[in-house]
């Protein structure tokens, strides 16, 4: 049975080990060098995630166990205009499609009928709401779902970091241990995940996305 352990792995085939959602950027202008410039920046991230995508990934969440079909059309909507910045919005939607066409092959014949009630054919949903739904259809705890989804975005962009800068994997691992030590402190509040409390200001993430296809030498995609 697929488990939320197997679900944030970073073996699993979304190909966010691609994206470095504009951090590749950041490196290459100079801002960050270290491993605590890159445990600076992933703060902020963090912000993004729980302003923004944590939002999505709990209606979403809510979307599918009450069979609201038309609520996930319109999340989809709202989330893209989220993401000004068209590098983050394609890594966005081909991650989000692989994710769900990942968690449909593992079920292979025995697909949840859950995923006939989603509309989009090529199964093109952003990776907030793709995680999200994939974890409601699998019945694993909300709980567990918003701290994965945080850790396991957190660990791909560590990733991206030891490769492009490159820091050594003891320092990686600091970071991300510390990273996850402020992850685990963190006290979210389920009932306050709504599109009301949504902030979408994040310009120098944007802004770096968007320079990223003039760098002079790129490894990632974003």
């Amino acid at each position: 049975m697929l488990t939320w352990l197997q679900l944030a792995g970073g073996t699993f085939p979304t190909g966010s080990f691609n994206h470095s959602y504009g951090l590749e950027t950041y490196i290459q202008s100079g801002r960050v060098r270290s491993a605590a410039d890159v445990e600076a920046i992933l703060l902020a991230y963090m912000d993004v995630y729980i302003q923004t995508d944590l939002i999505f990934v709990k209606q979403a969440y809510e979307a599918i166990r009450r069979n609201d079909t038309e609520a996930i059309e319109t999340l989809q909507s709202y989330y893209s205009a989220t993401k000004p910045a068209s590098e983050l919005h394609a890594a966005s939607l081909k991650t989000g499609r692989s994710l769900l066409l990942g968690v449909r092959n593992l079920y292979a014949g025995q697909a949840p009928e859950s995923f006939g009630r989603l509309k989009d054919p090529a199964m093109m949903y952003h990776y907030a709401l793709a995680y999200g739904l994939s974890a409601a259809i699998m019945e694993l705890p909300f709980h567990e779902t918003a701290q994965t989804y945080m850790y396991a975005g957190l660990a791909s962009l560590v990733s991206v970091a030891t490769r492009i800068i490159p820091l050594g994997q003891n320092e990686s691992q600091l970071v991300l241990f510390r990273l996850g030590r402020r992850l685990s402190e963190l006290e979210i509040d389920d009932q306050e995940l709504t599109l009301e409390k949504m902030n979408t200001f994040s310009p120098g993430l944007e802004i770096a996305s968007m320079a990223h296809e003039t760098l002079y030498t790129r490894l990632c995609m974003s």
